[in-house]
């Protein structure tokens, strides 16, 4: 194993709650319903704008081009300035990364999450070393599930992601479909937010365990 690439939101970090908040406020400004935690947990995934979309549509409010452009704009803004450190990780990712680190494996991330967020993140959680690449939602013009972003994140390390030396780790129909589609390893973790039942998704291996994780990469 040379480089093992992974989603953020639901796979190292169950940020669920710290998005609600910040969908809230959203929400508050434009003097609707507050949307719940479940809510919130089945619109994350295709990242920001269609968080906001699917919020707002929940409201009634949808058709409105450049009225979800604005509420975009103010969500990013709004989530940019959230603190990082309120999104905390699963149990066990922590010990899993420094392990794969300490191996000599290239760790990276590949997340719809905008940049500013993203960084946030990472630098409260102390991860700022871990990672040898970082690909956001803003990165490139694509987000997953194109495969572009994943791929991406190979070319950084200098590896295609069909190499069997290559894996990708996420908790999601979207990264199921990012990694059929790049032609890479898939461990699936189960705890994040998936909606689909486990058998649905296609998957070299599944895990609810980070303690787990190692084995299945060498496995």
């Amino acid at each position: 194993m040379k480089a093992v690439i992974f989603d953020l939101d639901g796979t190292l970090v169950d940020s669920v709650q710290a998005i609600a908040d910040i969908g809230n406020a959203l929400m508050t400004e434009l003097a609707l319903a507050p949307l719940s935690v479940t809510e919130a947990r089945s619109y994350i995934g295709n990242g920001a704008a269609r968080f906001v979309e699917r919020a707002l549509a929940a409201r009634g409010i949808s058709g409105d081009a450049a009225l979800l452009a604005e509420r975009v704009e103010r969500f990013e803004e709004l989530y940019a300035q959230a603190p990082g450190g309120a999104n905390p990780p699963f149990p066990g990712v922590e010990a899993a990364l420094h392990a794969l680190k300490a191996r000599g494996i290239r760790l990276g991330l590949c997340t719809n999450k905008p940049g500013a967020p993203t960084h946030n993140l990472v630098a409260a959680l102390g991860w700022s070393d871990l990672f040898d690449v970082v690909v956001t939602g803003d990165t490139l013009n694509t987000r997953k599930p194109d495969p572009a972003p994943l791929a991406y994140a190979a070319k950084v390390l200098a590896l295609s992601p069909e190499d069997p030396a290559f894996a990708y780790v996420g908790d999601s129909e979207v990264d199921a479909e990012t990694a059929v589609a790049a032609k890479a390893r898939f461990f699936l973790f189960t705890e994040g937010y998936r909606k689909s039942p486990v058998t649905a998704l296609p998957h070299e291996a599944a895990f609810s365990d980070f303690a787990d994780l190692e084995a299945l990469l060498n496995g």
